[in-house]
């Protein structure tokens, strides 16, 4: 066998350094994608305890009120009802999937649930049960760690 029939590139053979920096490159890459994903997933797990964290604290009053509800307790008891009712059906409207509808559906159901709130906390008189509540689910729930530099959130 001739030089002519080997074919043999020998820049390949003796410049091994670009097979590495690619193989480095190609490792790095996937090293990263998959440091990213698992960074995510914590993210959004975190995000949605939080974001859900308030919307079981308001179910729980309603569940609360609706048990505990009766004429004797609260003087406006039928008015009371259809408020804790319209309450119960914007908590029960949000969907705990990451849609962009369904978290729009989240942000204004939550933002009327709030309201509403404020209303039957007025009616019962019993104002201590959201008073601290946004401090509740922070402690609770933690804070979110964004970098608000966009600079150092890459």
């Amino acid at each position: 066998m001739s030089m002519d029939e080997l074919d043999i590139d020998f820049d390949d053979i003796l410049n091994p350094e670009d097979e590495y920096y690619q193989q480095g490159y190609k490792e790095g890459q996937e090293q990263s994608a998959r440091q990213q994903l698992h960074e995510g997933k914590q993210f959004g797990y975190q995000t949605g305890y939080q974001r859900f964290l308030i919307v079981g604290y308001i179910q729980q009053l309603v569940d609360d009120w609706e048990r505990s509800g009766a004429g004797d307790k609260y003087d406006n008891w039928t008015q009371l009802q259809m408020h804790i009712s319209l309450l119960r059906d914007l908590i029960g409207g949000i969907k705990t999937s990451n849609e962009d509808d369904d978290v729009a559906v989240y942000e204004s159901n939550l933002k009327k649930a709030r309201n509403k709130l404020r209303v039957i906390v007025g009616m019962t008189r019993e104002f201590w049960k959201i008073n601290t509540l946004d401090k509740i689910v922070e402690e609770v729930g933690g804070t979110l760690q964004v970098s608000e530099n966009l600079d150092e959130m890459w």
